[in-house]
Order: structure tokens, then sequence, then C-alpha cells
């Protein structure tokens, strides 16, 4: 969830809904929290926690509408990549999650990542490929509105968008 402006923006836009942000790094996990906490997100948990893991372990069957997976770690090295959260063993943890009709929507700036696994990944899991929604919280031009996508987008780089249905 990084700092969580896309998180918070959400929850206070949508109050009746609730979300659930999960975040390995301490530092950054503290921050969204406490940003969540000081604009009075209470439609908003959050976790410290491995995303796989904890969406593996923790989350009920057909339990998540939808998934946001914003600018994930692509982990480059070629060492790294089998820590990355979107391929094909978290597909079945994917399907499990989501309710029938339930979505993932993907967005990140790694042309890597997203041609070596993302992309093939959720073309390959079985749900329906559905057009990208941007989030209400994105400002004009934005694909989410998270700090990550503010900088990468300063510095000018491009942005890997893909989003899957449940058969419902």
């Amino acid at each position: 969830m990084g700092k969580g402006t896309f998180l918070t923006d959400q929850a206070l836009a949508r109050p009746d809904v609730n979300f659930f942000g999960i975040e390995w790094a301490n530092w950054y996990w503290r921050y969204a929290s406490d940003r969540m906490r000081r604009r009075g997100c209470l439609n908003c948990r959050t976790v410290r926690a491995e995303a796989h893991f904890f969406l593996r372990e923790h989350v009920a069957d057909a339990s998540v509408s939808v998934l946001h997976i914003y600018f994930p770690d692509p982990w480059p090295k070629a060492k790294q990549q089998k820590r990355r959260l979107v391929q094909p063993n978290f597909v079945p943890t994917l399907r499990r999650i989501l309710t029938s009709g339930g979505r993932v929507q993907i967005v990140t700036d790694h042309q890597g990542y997203f041609e070596e696994n993302i992309d093939p990944t959720i073309k390959g899991s079985g749900l329906t490929l559905i057009d990208y929604n941007r989030p209400g919280s994105a400002v004009e031009g934005e694909f989410v509105g998270t700090n990550f996508e503010r900088k990468y987008r300063r510095e000018g780089r491009p942005f890997y968008a893909i989003a899957a249905q449940m058969p419902g």
C-alpha cells in the first residue's frame, strides 16, 4: 500500500466500503497506517505482512470484490524474481479470494515484470480480461493516484496496466 495515498483517498470517498491494505516495508506500513488514522478512515484496516502469504493464509474464500495491485516490488535481479507477487503460483490464491464477478487491477512501471510475469499470468489465469477501471481518486491523466505513480510520471516512466474479472 506504499504511503497509503490511494487507500486513504478511496476510504474517504467511499465510507460505505471496507478497504484493507497490505504492506511489507515497516516504514511505509507505519506511515500509511498513521495517515489513515489521522484522516479518520474508519473503514480501512492495514497489516504489515508479505502480501501473498497474508492473502493465502488469512483471507476467506470469495471475500474480495476488487484486488488492487499497484506498483508491486518488481524484484528485478534474477535471483530475486521468485519473490514477485504476480506469477503463476499466485493464481490459485487470486481465484480463491475473489468474489463471483470480482476483479483484479494491476499497474506497474516495470516493463520486464509486466511482460515476463504479470501479463502472461493474468492472461493464463482463467479470469476474463476487462478494461482497466481508473479509480475515482485518480486525477486526470493518472492510472491510480499513488505517490509512486506521481513520482514515476515526473520521471517520464511509462505505465503498464491490466485488469481481469472472475467469471460470475
